[in-house]
């Protein structure tokens, strides 16, 4: 990695290399550069929404982290979970947290980075919430359920990867990003095939935003057709699975009553009821 006297406290400067340049749309020639030495560094990638999460990608610039660890939240950052742990030293980095794979969705996996080829080479980090399930006996729908859902994602850098030790000369150790990828769709619990186009498209913003908001199918409603829709309440509301979509079903004493309220009373009324930009915690 070539040498270069970065400063962020200047975010428009040459030299800054703020959170902001892993996003895709920043260009081809950035990356993110922590501040030297300082440990463990943390990167929140808050969407306000709850999205179903197929994949992330950090690819590194220069020496990876030889730990890490991937978060996610479900109400908004206000309680946190473990997704993934990843180390060179499983055992040493995270101490009671499991090396093989989870044969049940509860439990936890450090996944171990394989030995550096070159430490200055850039290398690419992949993390599907599903793979590490895979021989964990549950139907895909219900591991989507469990491990897929989230409103925001949590990466904390947990210790500065190594680098040669040449004679004469001490190098710098810090994180360095070139970007952080994240992939996935509106979370419809399997009452939708797609999401909602866009209302409208920012083309001067460097955020891509996806639709959190579903075409809810089976007679269910809400952003996450996460409830059934008004008068279809016969039966509690439930995520759909592979044998059973779980529609909604229509509450017909409900109609019958409203039907006969209406002509008792001689008239008819009804009543229906970005990504924000990725931070880090420590500027370099």
């Amino acid at each position: 990695m070539k040498c270069c006297p970065c400063d962020s406290r200047n975010p428009n400067g040459q030299l800054a290399h703020t959170v902001q340049e892993i996003l895709t749309t920043s260009g081809p020639d950035r990356w993110w550069q922590s501040s030297k030495g300082v440990n463990p560094v943390t990167l929140l990638l808050d969407l306000n929404n709850l999205f179903q999460l197929d994949n992330l990608v950090l690819s590194f610039k220069g020496p990876r982290p030889s730990s890490l660890v991937i978060e996610r939240t479900l109400d908004n950052g206000q309680t946190w979970q473990p997704a993934l742990y990843l180390a060179k030293n499983c055992e040493e980095a995270f101490p009671g947290v499991q090396t093989t794979t989870p044969l049940s969705l509860e439990q936890m996996y450090c996944h171990t980075l394989h030995p550096y080829e070159n430490p200055y080479q850039e290398e690419t980090i992949e993390f599907s919430p599903l793979r590490q399930y895979t021989f964990a006996p549950a139907s895909n729908s219900q591991k989507i359920e469990d491990k897929s859902g989230f409103t925001g994602l949590r990466v904390t850098l947990t210790e500065l990867g190594d680098v040669p030790h040449l004679p004469g000369r001490s190098l710098s150790k810090f994180f360095a990003l070139k970007e952080m990828r994240v992939m996935g769709t509106c979370m419809c619990h399997g009452h939708a095939d797609r999401c909602l186009p866009e209302e409208y498209s920012n083309l001067n913003s460097n955020i891509i935003q996806v639709n959190p908001v579903c075409d809810c199918k089976h007679n269910t409603a809400g952003i996450n057709c996460e409830r059934c829709a008004d008068l279809y309440n016969d039966l509690p509301w439930r995520s759909a699975e592979e044998e059973n979509t779980h529609t909604c079903k229509r509450d017909v004493t409900s109609m019958s009553l409203n039907i006969y309220t209406i002509s008792q009373n001689n008239f008819t009324k009804f009543l229906f009821t970005s990504v924000r930009v990725v931070t880090n915690k420590l500027q370099s």
